[in-house]
């Protein structure tokens, strides 16, 4: 298997060395064959990285632990579920997925453009094959998935415990990859662009989807990273801040910063240099947080020097920002703004705004991630930023992002009135007011968790009163009823109202992360066999410990019965789990979710013969299960507004037409 993995790897070298060459002939020479070449070559390409990776899952399945991947990465007792899993638990294996994935998005852009092709198709395929080459360098030097022992052993270490502890990464690793991959696409169209001299908007609008995809996907990954996290640790929460977390995020908002600029470019003809920056910027931030997570770099700075990983990303990464902001400076006279900034009480000037934060967000998160390690460089001693410094950072600007998102809705295009402003502002504004008189009342005293309730209920009532009044408007206009007009309202403009649709997932995260960070409460407690404590109103009762032997572990499961006010409330199973491999037990918490809380257990160690003593942490956190449900929201606005929309306009009586215009505005 090791031979046929290397000889396919190879062989998707010379393709997409191919690729390049040939896009690049084809369209300086002006030659339709040898341009349709290279973007068949893409099928060929996603086949061979395809063997490669199913010969690494056959030697998995088949415990070939001559190789050294499997032999470090599987066992015997691994079950066959995490055995596959193990392909993408270390640094190879996860690059072959890694060039997989990317092999399938260049082949799903040749698919997609096997008859419409835009005069950059070229010059991008041929962007995208060259980040492909390097990828396939990677996997073909200094981290070989293939290499072989010089000995085969009689059986392997097995996956890292963490990795086989939960089913959650069979799909947060993927979704990450496909979001941070993903946005190689936009990259590669907004590089043909400015290599053609074709900076009309035709290059967003071929990339709008490609993004759009590239994004839910990456939010899918960090929400299921959130919930790995928060149900597999035992440490009681779903964001730690750490390097590995934030690099995800990086690109993410960057991302999202995009999303919204861009709308301001086909709207305005205005922001063309900053939105090529952005995309620039964002691939950048994907290429940066695998050269941190790959290149031995956040382990320490001088484990840099001990491999070619290190150096290879770091070149690719400055070959990435030169030629990226390097073409945006040559053309940048190409680029003017066809429109200006009327107001600041606008919509252009509101998202505007929201780029802005965004940027600082994603500026002092990774000032952050990197500081660390630019005193370890310079002083030799290794530091670390902790969770207080990102939180008093990023929390006043995520505020003041939740305002933007509630306002810019509500604002018009070019220029607002006082009167557009009070009619649209005033009753989301008072929902806001309310939200924080009942919590005032209710006894809350923490005012920032207060103010942050009522901003996102803000939030949640100006977005959802935008799309009520676009479904109200349509379902006038076509002399239907507001619920059978609003399937079809929604199917024609499904990017506004996706993005409505988003921004209230975020709202209901806000409000799901204010009341798990504010008012969580926890406890340790010892308790014997038999002994009972009280926590948050609860009553848990230890009622002793049993023991579980899988084949690639032992589990030790603590039995705590809970009930409150006299009511049984079942039981929790928080466990202890002995890998051979590892050298202390992996804790899996227990969790009781709830619509409003969670309670939450893990144990911390046993003592005495049969755990007649057990030590536990308790948990009562509030809220989480909403801050799921915020994700998934966003993700389907996200997918409600990459769905194409319908095209078919209805034939409306035009006073009718005028009196439901004249509501919107």
């Amino acid at each position: 298997m090791d031979r046929l993995g290397t000889f396919a790897l190879l062989l998707a070298l010379v393709l997409a060395l191919y690729g390049v060459v040939a896009s690049v002939m084809g369209a300086r020479k002006g030659r339709p064959l040898l341009v349709e070449s290279a973007r068949t070559t893409a099928y060929s390409l996603l086949g061979v990285v395809a063997a490669a990776n199913g010969a690494m899952l056959a030697a998995i399945l088949a415990n070939d632990f001559s190789i050294k991947y499997v032999a470090e990465n599987s066992s015997r007792a691994t079950p066959t579920f995490f055995k596959v899993l193990s392909l993408w638990s270390a640094d190879e294996g996860s690059l072959l997925l890694w060039n997989l994935i990317l092999a399938g998005f260049i082949a799903a852009v040749a698919i997609r453009f096997r008859r419409r092709r835009p005069e950059t198709l070229p010059w991008a395929m041929a962007v995208m094959y060259g980040v492909s080459a390097f990828y396939l360098l990677l996997v073909l030097g200094p981290t070989s998935p293939f290499e072989r022992l010089s000995v085969s052993l009689a059986d392997g270490r097995g996956p890292l415990p963490l990795l086989q502890n939960h089913p959650l990464m069979a799909a947060h690793p993927p979704f990450l990859y496909l979001g941070f991959i993903g946005f190689t696409v936009p990259f590669a169209f907004a590089m043909a662009a400015m290599i053609t001299g074709r900076l009309s908007d035709a290059w967003i609008r071929i990339t709008r989807r490609w993004t759009l995809a590239a994004w839910i996907f990456l939010t899918i990954g960090l929400v299921l990273g959130a919930l790995w996290s928060y149900g597999v640790l035992g440490w009681g929460g779903y964001w730690a801040w750490d390097p590995v977390e934030n690099v995800a995020l990086l690109p993410w908002l960057m991302a999202t910063a995009f999303l919204h600029s861009v709308v301001i470019q086909e709207r305005r003809g205005m922001l063309k240099v900053w939105n090529l920056s952005l995309v620039v910027g964002t691939f950048a931030l994907t290429t940066f947080g695998t050269f941190l997570t790959r290149g031995s770099i956040l382990s320490s700075v001088h484990a840099f020097a001990q491999s070619l990983v290190g150096p290879m990303y770091l070149g690719f990464l400055v070959v990435v920002l030169v030629a990226g902001f390097g073409l945006i400076a040559m053309q940048s006279w190409r680029l003017r703004s066809e429109g200006r900034f009327d107001s600041a009480l606008s919509r252009e000037a509101a998202f505007l705004g929201n780029n802005l934060v965004l940027l600082a967000v994603t500026f002092v998160v990774l000032l952050g991630t990197i500081f660390p390690l630019v005193v370890e460089a310079l002083t030799n001693r290794q530091s670390t930023v902790g969770g207080p410094y990102f939180v008093q950072t990023t929390v006043p600007l995520f505020l003041l992002l939740l305002f933007l998102m509630g306002v810019g809705p509500l604002l018009p295009w070019r220029r607002a009135s006082a009167e557009q402003i009070r009619r649209k502002v005033t009753g989301p504004a008072a929902v806001g007011a309310a939200t924080a008189a009942v919590l005032a009342v209710a006894g809350m005293r923490n005012l920032g968790a207060v103010g942050a309730f009522a901003l996102a209920s803000f939030v949640l009532a100006a977005n959802a009163s935008e799309l009520w009044r676009g479904v109200r408007a349509f379902a006038r206009a076509t002399g239907r009823g507001f619920l059978p007009a609003a399937p079809e309202a929604v199917a024609r403009n499904r990017r506004l109202y996706g993005g409505l649709t988003v921004h209230m997932g975020l709202a209901i995260a806000a409000i799901a992360i204010t009341a798990s960070s504010s008012f969580a409460r926890q406890t340790e407690v010892n308790l014997a066999r038999g002994q009972q404590a009280s926590f948050a109103g609860y009553v848990l009762r230890y009622e002793g410990q049993r023991v579980l032997r899988q084949p690639q572990r032992q589990v030790l499961v603590a039995e705590v019965s809970a009930s409150r006010d006299g009511r049984s409330l079942g039981r929790l199973t928080p466990s202890l789990n002995l890998y051979p491999a590892a050298s202390e037990p992996i804790g899996t918490p227990s969790i009781r979710f709830g619509v409003l809380k969670d309670l939450y257990a893990s144990v911390i160690g046993f003592e005495g013969d049969g755990g007649e003593q057990a030590t536990f942490r308790f948990f009562l956190n509030p809220g989480v299960t909403w801050l799921w449900v915020g994700g998934a929201v966003m993700a389907f606005g996200g997918l409600m507004a990459a769905w194409p929309a319908k095209r078919r306009v209805a034939v409306v009586p035009p006073l009718v037409r005028e009196q439901a215009l004249a509501e919107v505005r």
